[in-house]
């Protein structure tokens, strides 16, 4: 490889950095202002999410899969239940545990319209891309994903 080349790769690497920087922090005011407008914040926002793909789950189960503690889930089911999202219900398999309920019909009905031109957006910047450059894409985020989680575990 030569030196012009480790000068672009570098000068590449460093411009990803910078550029997921600015998309995390422009994740987040999105979600802020989405979540704004239904009343919750954007913690609430994403447990409803974490909820939505594991189906019931306990209060436990959720506070090991945020990294919050026991109490600020509390906190963030009684917000979630008084705006009618999600409740608490009797364990099927042990009555003595409680599981949180996801409302998905009210989180559909709330979230997806406040989604579908971020969503259109979205699927008109993919399309530009070839099958290729999505597997690329998808690998990205995936790896990406893990790196957070497991960084995330380090400062707790």
């Amino acid at each position: 490889m030569s030196i012009e080349n480790k000068k672009n790769r570098a000068e590449l690497i460093e411009a990803l950095f910078q550029a997921s920087r600015e998309q995390s922090t422009r994740t987040i005011m999105f979600h802020q202002a989405l979540t704004e407008r239904l009343g919750l914040n954007a913690t609430d926002h994403k447990c409803l999410d974490i909820l939505s793909r594991t189906g019931s789950i306990t209060a436990g189960k959720l506070a090991e899969l945020t990294g919050l503690t026991t109490g600020a889930v509390t906190g963030v089911i009684d917000r979630l239940e008084k705006a009618g999202f999600v409740r608490r219900a009797k364990d099927p398999d042990d009555r003595r545990r409680v599981v949180i309920e996801i409302s998905l019909d009210k989180a559909e009905a709330a979230f997806e319209p406040l989604f579908v031109s971020l969503g259109e957006a979205m699927n008109k910047l993919l399309s530009q891309y070839s099958e290729q450059e999505l597997a690329i894409l998808l690998d990205y985020i995936l790896q990406t994903t893990i790196i957070l989680q497991e960084e995330t575990k380090k400062l707790k």
